[in-house]
């Protein structure tokens, strides 16, 4: 099972969209927790959902024929026999969020969780070397998937690191 992560807005969903009409097995993390219930509760502060990711997590082993799982924490699953991290510059990220309507401070949070690589972090805490990093920034959703693809199939390595966004937290 591939794992694609990211924070909010950075393409997983699209991209995995794709995979899934190309004849990838595709499942959305976190549609799985909304519709099975894998809920703890809500984050009195921000209002976020709190997801028992151990039993989100759990249920996809038990899933057949399952190719790749997209959400932004799909990366905390331990059977990931890859994980994929897409980063976006954070200005690109910025317009999405904001498209959507998140509010101002959420639109923070996950700029800052982005230029700071939050989720390429935690991904190589747990996952080490089966971790790839794609930059989406300029490239278009079926590109994105074709280098996923040859990732997949081991013919392109995208070790963490190639992304630096840092920067912009400075700018």
């Amino acid at each position: 099972m591939i794992c694609i992560t990211g924070t909010p807005g950075v393409g997983k969903t699209t991209v995995a969209g794709i995979l899934r009409d190309r004849g990838f097995e595709v499942i959305s993390l976190g549609e799985l927790i909304r519709q099975k219930g894998f809920v703890l509760g809500r984050d009195p502060l921000r209002g976020y959902l709190e997801a028992d990711i151990e039993a989100a997590c759990s249920h996809l082993q038990e899933m057949e024929g399952l190719d790749v799982v997209e959400g932004h924490l799909s990366h905390l699953c331990r059977s990931c026999s890859m994980v994929i991290v897409l980063r976006l510059h954070p200005e690109v990220l910025r317009g999405r969020l904001e498209g959507r309507g998140y509010p101002e401070g959420k639109v923070l949070e996950n700029l800052e969780a982005e230029a700071l690589d939050v989720c390429t972090v935690e991904a190589f805490e747990i996952h080490g070397e089966r971790v790839h990093e794609v930059d989406t920034t300029g490239r278009s959703p079926h590109e994105v998937a074709d280098i996923i693809t040859d990732i997949m199939n081991g013919s392109r390595v995208c070790p963490p690191g190639g992304v630096d966004f840092s920067g912009w937290l400075l700018g």
